[in-house]
């Protein structure tokens, strides 16, 4: 049985619709507030993955990668946008090779979490990467990504140092240093 939902859509309007991301104007009214009409724009997203690819017990391998948002670099693990119809664990793999040239003897999946739920519905998943052997790096046109072996003390002394700012590549690292299997 599903759980009825604390809200009522009036009206929900697509107000692009891009190549990886959709932004829609909706109108709902919450359950517990009758009659008060609100109003949100969405990033609706197809889905992510981000990897911790651990190069041996004591070390991962992380990106530096321009980011246009970031207006420069950011320090990373891998991730990647979902492809239509492509599980989890396949996006994982790809995005892995993909982006640093390795790939994973085993994967496992650790936890999902929402990305920015204030404005957007992407979920990513994370997935720690063991067993790794050379594969192809094989960038989109638009990447420009170099990648590095670093201790996970190391990492951790970059998040805590704000050398490591964004939220998937924190949430990994964190789960790295004090979830380690």
């Amino acid at each position: 049985m599903q759980a009825k939902l604390p809200y009522r859509i009036v009206e929900s309007r697509l107000i692009y619709d891009g190549h990886m991301v959709r932004l829609v104007k909706d109108r709902f009214i919450l359950n517990s507030l009758k009659n008060k009409i609100i109003t949100r724009e969405l990033v609706q997203h197809p889905g992510a993955v981000a990897i911790l690819p651990f190069a041996d017990k004591k070390h991962l391998i992380l990106l530096r990668q321009f980011r246009y948002s970031a207006k420069g670099d950011l320090w990373e693990i891998p991730a990647g946008t979902l492809e239509k119809n492509e599980k989890p664990a396949s996006c994982a793999r790809r995005e892995l090779e993909e982006e640093t040239g390795f790939r994973a003897a085993r994967l496992k999946r650790l936890t999902r979490f929402l990305a920015a739920p204030g404005i957007c519905n992407e979920m990513m998943t994370l997935y720690r990467a063991d067993g790794l052997t050379p594969g192809q790096k094989k960038l989109d046109h638009d990447e420009f990504i170099e990648h590095k072996k670093v201790s996970v003390s190391k990492a951790l002394q970059m998040v805590r140092g704000g050398q490591i700012r964004d939220a998937k590549s924190i949430i990994g690292i964190l789960w790295a240093g004090y979830f380690h299997d």
